[in-house]
């Protein structure tokens, strides 16, 4: 394989446990590009269709289409963040476009790629770092009703619904427990750790790999 030296951080995590905030301000702090899950546009060109055609995936998920509109693939650091959807599009034409932009993102830039499986898309490849960020359920709800309208039963369910519906999408697509810590090098509890910890035990993490000549 021929030698990669950009630098990818790949961020799996649990919804509403911080790893979208985590990752945007990582990408911040190491002046990487930051690559989260709209990446509808890049997708849809990637698999020759039309916006609207590809937003037929799936009915009931056309608000998160509708916030995909508005999105670019990925951002510059600077960027002002914005909490990920309620709901993701899953499908496997769109999961492969995604795999493909991906692996050409991350050949191309430094790079943090939030969600979509980005463990397993770059799996084999260089010079790639794997974080997980998980939270407590009762963290969880607090931060999801933050952004969301919702009771506190519904906030709840949702994100149940979420779990669900991600260990599904991935177990399928990647036949891979998404969960399992040893797809990562590091697995972070937020509530735990604090959102500013985490990203400094990111950064020292990769700073060390590169110390010992792994990245």
């Amino acid at each position: 394989m021929k030698e990669k030296r950009t630098i990818t951080v790949t961020i799996s995590r649990q919804i509403s446990s911080g790893g979208a905030y985590i990752g945007h301000r990582l990408a911040t702090k190491l002046g990487f590009k930051i690559v989260e899950r709209e990446l509808l546009h890049a997708a849809a060109k990637e698999l020759d269709v039309d916006i609207s055609e590809l937003s037929k995936l799936d009915e009931r998920h056309a608000s998160f289409v509708e916030n995909l509109v508005k999105s670019f693939v990925f951002g510059t650091p600077e960027a002002a963040y914005a909490p990920p959807s309620r709901r993701p599009v899953y499908d496997l034409d769109l999961f492969k476009a995604e795999s493909k932009i991906i692996n050409s993102i991350a050949d191309r830039y430094n790079a943090v790629i939030v969600g979509r499986g980005g463990y397993f898309m770059l799996r084999g490849q260089p010079n790639v770092v794997n974080v997980l960020i998980f939270a407590p359920m009762d963290f969880r709800v607090k931060r999801y009703r933050k952004f969301h309208n919702v009771s506190e039963q519904q906030a709840q369910e949702e994100i149940e619904d979420s779990d669900h519906q991600r260990e599904k999408f991935l177990k399928t697509m990647t036949g891979t427990d998404w969960c399992d810590a040893r797809n990562y090098h590091l697995c972070i509890n937020a509530a735990a750790a604090g959102f500013e910890a985490a990203e400094q035990m990111i950064i020292r993490l990769v700073g060390q790999m590169q110390k010992l000549g792994e990245l």
